[in-house]
């Protein structure tokens, strides 16, 4: 939400996808979840937790639009 917020176009999740499916391969998702999910099902899940996530912090500012939300820098430092 951060990068977006400071003028992102788009984030390249291919580091993320890789990290998951290994995640998945070393069985540490299905240790943690107690059920077996396929690479797919993984990033399927990881891109829709993605996208509530950035939704969520949208609306608690009140921004309705990526467009008013990007590049608009309304964060401010906390405890400095």
């Amino acid at each position: 939400a951060t990068i977006f917020g400071y003028g992102c176009d788009g984030v390249c999740p291919y580091m993320a996808y890789e990290a998951l499916c290994k995640m998945n391969n070393d069985g540490l998702v299905e240790a943690k979840s107690k059920s077996e999910f396929s690479d797919d099902e993984i990033m399927t899940n990881y891109r829709k937790a993605v996208g509530k996530g950035l939704l969520k912090v949208m609306s608690k500012m009140g921004i309705s639009t990526l467009q008013s939300y990007k590049g608009a820098q309304v964060f401010e430092a906390v405890g400095l």
